[in-house]
């Protein structure tokens, strides 16, 4: 593995140029179909959907960013329409909604439709365990871009993967300062999933599952009291209005659903170079994202104390109650998946995604994190690479 890092160290280039050449080969194509009599291809035009605001990680780079880029990269032959915020399918629609064709393409929180991707939310519940989202990240994506049993759980929801993201680890964002184990006792938290919750029912709070979209409500209604989410929607969110505490405890990344899926029968109707076009820009967006949560949590706690924000970090007994349940999420996992899903072999898909973390650790050991065009190299050379066009998810 160590042989493999010095290989990306030693060849990194800029992705950039690789994408001009593949946008001169297409153009090259075109040009050779025109002469040939085959006439130019037709624009596709499409929705797509996020939940989220603008200036949200996932939306600004995974989105507002890459849709141009993916027009360009397509030689102008994919047209989306991106909707942002609640407009075209609420949050927990993004994934029937993609399904039925409403948007074509779109963002999901898998978390949020537990009973249709039971094995989404089985490695969910590992992300509670997890701390470096980089890795969590490029893992996360890999694995479902490969393994068979992931594979499967797209298809019969009439869905495409195409790009992952994991959150860095959460916070919790209060009205009312919660530092000790005392402290949390009936506090109602707003969570994003079972282990959230799980883990909020442990240590005697009260688990409110509600979209993050209406957090800033429930705290200014007084509905909840915390919000586990990171320290940058203090900023993006405007919750620095109506959370003045935030207690700077590592709840564990989330990387649930999809950070760009495609609805099945859209993704066969496009031609093969359109489909390149997916491949060659989503790993743009994936190191993007990431890098703009460094930026906006550091920007966001820079900037806490003149919102009136108080920080704190957590005593020693909430910190060992977290602790103890990090020590659990495998096991919680795995039981999660044969007794609430009714799945035959859950340890199996665990093992399998704990392989490619183990290879995302490995290969992220010495990585400069800050060099974007590092980072996008590797995603093309071990993930989106040795995608075909001719073939992925054409079945």
């Amino acid at each position: 593995m160590n042989d493999i890092r010095q290989q990306h160290q030693q060849q990194r280039g800029s992705y950039e140029m690789k994408m001009t050449l593949h946008r001169r080969l297409s153009a090259s194509l075109i040009v050779l179909a025109l002469a040939g009599a085959a006439g130019a291809q037709e624009t596709t035009s499409f929705n797509a959907s996020v939940w989220l605001p603008e200036n949200h990680p996932l939306a600004k780079h995974s989105y507002v960013e890459w849709l141009p880029r993916l027009r360009e990269a397509s030689n102008g032959t994919l047209d989306p329409t991106l909707y942002t915020g609640p407009v075209l399918l609420p949050p927990g629609g993004h994934l029937s909604g993609i399904a039925d064709g409403i948007a074509h393409v779109g963002y999901h929180a898998g978390t949020y439709t537990p009973s249709e991707l039971p094995e989404d939310n089985v490695l969910a519940q590992l992300s509670f365990s997890y701390q470096d989202n980089y890795v969590a990240a490029f893992a996360i994506t890999e694995a479902n871009l490969t393994i068979p049993e992931l594979q499967e759980q797209w298809k019969r929801n009439n869905l495409v993967y195409l790009g992952g993201y994991a959150i860095p680890p959460y916070n919790l964002l209060c009205t009312r300062e919660v530092v000790t184990r005392d402290d949390i006792q009936g506090v109602r938290i707003r969570v994003p999933g079972a282990a959230h919750s799980d883990w909020a029912d442990a240590v005697g709070a009260t688990p409110v599952n509600v979209p993050s979209s209406e957090m800033y409500s429930g705290l200014d209604r007084g509905q909840i009291d915390c919000a586990a989410i990171p320290a940058n929607d203090l900023q993006t969110r405007s919750l620095w209005d109506v959370a003045k505490h935030a207690t700077m405890i590592d709840l564990g990344v989330y990387f649930s659903g999809y950070s760009q899926a495609a609805n099945r029968d859209f993704w066969r109707g496009l031609s093969a170079d359109q489909r390149q076009a997916f491949f060659d820009t989503i790993p743009i967006a994936l190191v993007d994202q990431l890098h703009h949560y460094d930026e906006t949590i550091a920007a966001a706690l820079a900037e806490a104390e003149d919102e009136g924000v108080n920080l704190h970090q957590p005593a020693d007994d909430l910190l060992a109650a977290v602790e103890d349940f990090q020590a659990q999420a495998r096991e919680n996992a795995i039981r999660m998946g044969s007794e609430t899903f009714g799945m035959s072999d859950p340890e199996t898909i665990v093992a399998q995604f704990e392989q490619v973390v183990q290879k995302w650790t490995e290969l992220f050991d010495g990585v400069d994190r800050s060099d974007r065009d590092a980072l996008i190299a590797l995603a093309v050379d071990e993930i989106y690479g040795k995608l075909d066009p001719d073939s992925y998810a054409l079945d």
